[in-house]
């Protein structure tokens, strides 16, 4: 394993001013890079990118971030198949889970393998979230988990999978996409540009190998989830916005009925309020955070009083 660390607080790059920092992490010869901010020591965020063409940590939290590291400790990844990570999938587990090991493999890796943390994710993100909560393996790291737009899996629009599979390499099918999902908001040609830099073969090729079709008829493996979620023992918070073409309506709520500390937010917004509202989306997980807290508290002060 190695690490390196480049600091770029109040950097210019890509256009943007940072207020974080660079890493990179190899692991059995995969890199993962991430971007990192707030004071160790300080209670742990995860942010976890959506998964379209151009996707990366930067492009999904670079405006978010600068208000969560004043309260918190916060890690954001560039998954696998994205940004300066490795592009490389796994065909043989679920999407969710290779990458949720890559997740927790970084965590340990930068001593916070014993940090619970609140996990907090966009589309494809917001679904590892929530599946994480599920996962024994992944699950006792967890303090809270918030997913924006993001299923885990049930309840998508047809007409947003479709917007999803395919990606003509252009500038103009970018914009058509970024459009799709948010519509136009301040900020919209940086989000073009930075997603276009992200849009390599390497992430194109691992966007879409899983649509690839084979030749050999099998039934899908049965999957219990969401009712599943009945297990889950942390606070779980699921954020739909009004105009979010990519997700059914009402998927909020029939996915946050299922778990024992659940609720569901109808917001504003398309599918990234963390893109097309930044300031406005860190405020509300500011807020969310400390509703868990307080319902973390007040779960602990019960089992106090019960061992009393």
């Amino acid at each position: 394993m190695t690490t390196n660390s480049s600091p770029k607080h109040g950097s210019e790059h890509r256009g943007m001013t940072e207020h974080f920092t660079h890493g990179t992490l190899t692991t059995n010869g995969l890199l993962t890079h991430y971007l990192e901010a707030g004071e160790p020591g300080a209670p742990l965020v995860v942010l976890l990118h959506e998964g379209a063409f151009g996707a990366s940590a930067v492009g999904s939290w670079a405006h978010v971030i600068p208000v969560l590291a004043e309260r918190y400790h916060v890690i954001a990844p560039d998954l696998y198949g994205y940004g300066s990570s490795s592009k490389m999938i796994q065909f043989d587990v679920p999407p969710y889970e290779f990458r949720l090991r890559q997740v927790a493999a970084l965590l340990d890796a930068l001593g916070l393998g014993a940090t619970r943390a609140h996990v907090i994710g966009n589309s494809f993100g917001g679904a590892m979230a929530l599946r994480a909560t599920t996962l024994d393996w992944f699950s006792w790291r967890l303090n809270s988990v918030v997913s924006f737009g993001g299923t885990g899996g049930p309840y998508r629009a047809a007409a947003g999978l479709d917007r999803l599979g395919r990606f003509d390499g252009t500038v103009e099918d970018m914009e058509d996409l970024v459009r799709f999902a948010n519509g136009e908001f301040d900020g919209f040609a940086e989000q073009v540009a930075v997603r276009m830099e992200g849009a390599t073969a390497g992430n194109y090729r691992s966007v879409m190998a899983p649509l690839m079709p084979a030749p050999f008829a099998a039934a899908p493996p049965a999957d219990p989830y969401p009712e599943m979620l009945a297990d889950t023992t942390v606070p779980l918070v699921a954020i739909a916005g009004k105009d979010d073409p990519f997700v059914e309506p009402g998927w909020a709520e029939k996915i946050a009925v299922h778990a024992p500390l659940g609720r569901a937010l109808l917001i504003d917004g398309g599918h990234s309020p963390n893109v097309a509202d930044p300031v406005g989306t860190a405020q509300l997980i500011l807020d969310v955070l400390r509703e868990n807290e307080d319902l973390l508290a007040t779960q602990a002060e019960s089992r106090n009083k019960g061992k009393a």
